[in-house]
């Protein structure tokens, strides 16, 4: 049994090589970036006024309050204004150019024209370069602007579109298929048997993934037979990343890992020192990969977040997709068998300027109820049987910390 260290180290070191598409820069959305995008032209590409006001020189205004006389006005897209010569100033709106020779502006609330409407009347002094945006402040052209890796969100589609970028390549993200086993399996708008349970892990790890970005294809629930399990596998391997939930415990029918050896995959792990999730296997054939994942719905949503999540962002081009981690106050004494990390649910709050770690009671890692209270897991060390309150422990947020609400 292996370490999750350890684990997340095998892992990391049987990455295939990611894949790049070119798609339309607004499809980029959600994506990550693989090229380097540069600016087009500098931006912004003349020296452009950041308020409504009068562009004129600051050596005419340092002794305000000062007449000047108004020389014009320009506004945002009404072409590029005459030159400003001494004694004058030109009205100039917000994002319009600034007239060459002059250095500043000054804002419309330290203005007043004269009533003949020839002359402004400037009350204050303003420093060079004052509201102004001088050009290429904000990017020079041929500068990177967007580096490769970087996933897009609203502001890198406005980027994109302020560049010209059309079309832009990305990390292409991988085709995953889901498919859960056991004969005790129905779907969930089937009415179990006393012996039966619906099936919710797929359905789980299939809203974990979308929250990913992901689309996964479901693939059903194969029944405890070598051949079913072998024909279900084959189909899931015409995708990129095939992930199976329940059948590779040491149980007399769990014949995941048995199937993984009949079609030739290579299995890299097969036990974890994780609670919950202990029976984790991963696997892969060429370019394939393959997670086993256990049939209690926690241990499988846990262990989804802990060894599938890292492996398909770095997939899509990201350097970090793990969960955010931080520490928090723990508010309760907590216990439990030292030799496997363990990840409790909690429900974390800011209080007092500082988190607050609540345990939550649940019964085993078959209490997906118990879980639902739950925004993140705190993190049980595998050297340690007893975490006192008030100590400080690590926290994994979950995905949904930030909008679940008591």
């Amino acid at each position: 049994m292996i370490s999750v260290e350890e684990a997340l180290g095998i892992l990391l070191s049987n990455l295939p090589e990611r894949k790049v598409e070119e798609v339309p820069f607004q499809a980029a959305l959600g994506r990550n970036l693989a090229e380097d995008l540069v600016a087009t032209r500098d931006i912004p590409p003349f020296h452009r006024s950041a308020m409504d006001g009068y562009a004129v020189r600051a050596a005419d205004v340092e002794h305000a309050p000062v007449e000047l006389i108004i020389a014009g006005e320009i506004r945002a897209g009404g072409g590029i204004p005459r030159k400003l010569n001494p004694g004058e100033a030109i009205a100039t709106m917000t994002g319009a150019p600034v007239s060459e020779g002059a250095d500043a502006v000054q804002i419309i609330e330290l203005c007043r024209i004269s009533d003949d409407g020839k002359r402004i009347r400037i009350l204050e002094p303003v420093k060079p370069r004052e509201n102004i945006a001088m050009q290429g402040s904000e990017a020079k052209t041929g500068a990177v602007v967007l580096e490769s890796g970087h996933r897009v969100g609203p502001a890198e589609i406005a980027a994109m579109a302020t560049f010209g970028y059309s079309r832009v390549k990305v990390y292409r993200k991988p085709s995953i298929a889901i498919f859960a086993t056991g004969d005790e399996l129905v779907e969930f708008d089937k009415t179990p048997e006393l012996d039966q349970i619906r099936n919710s892990n797929a359905y789980c790890l299939s809203s974990q993934l979308q929250y990913m970005g992901f689309e996964p294809d479901y693939l059903g629930i194969a029944r405890d037979n070598r051949d079913e399990l072998h024909r279900m596998m084959l189909l899931g391997l015409e995708r990129d990343v095939l992930i199976i939930t329940g059948g590779v415990s040491m149980g007399e029918y769990d014949f995941v890992r048995d199937v993984f050896k009949d079609i030739g995959l290579e299995i890299l792990f097969n036990k974890v020192a994780i609670k919950p999730g202990k029976p984790t296997v991963f696997a892969r054939k060429g370019d394939k990969l393959i997670f086993g994942l256990p049939g209690n719905p926690i241990s499988a949503l846990v262990t989804f977040e802990c060894f599938v999540r890292p492996v398909l962002g770095r997939l899509c081009g990201m350097t970090q997709p793990e969960l955010p981690r931080m520490k928090g106050e723990l508010l309760a004494d907590m216990r439990q068998s030292p030799g496997r990390t363990a990840f409790m649910p909690a429900w974390v709050f800011w209080q007092d300027d500082g988190w607050k770690v609540e345990p939550l009671l649940w019964k085993s890692s078959a209490d997906i109820i118990g879980f639902t209270r739950a925004n993140a897991t705190f993190i049980f060390p595998k050297s340690r049987d007893l975490l006192r309150r008030g100590e400080v422990v690590e926290i994994m947020l979950l995905p949904d910390f930030f909008v679940r609400q008591r």
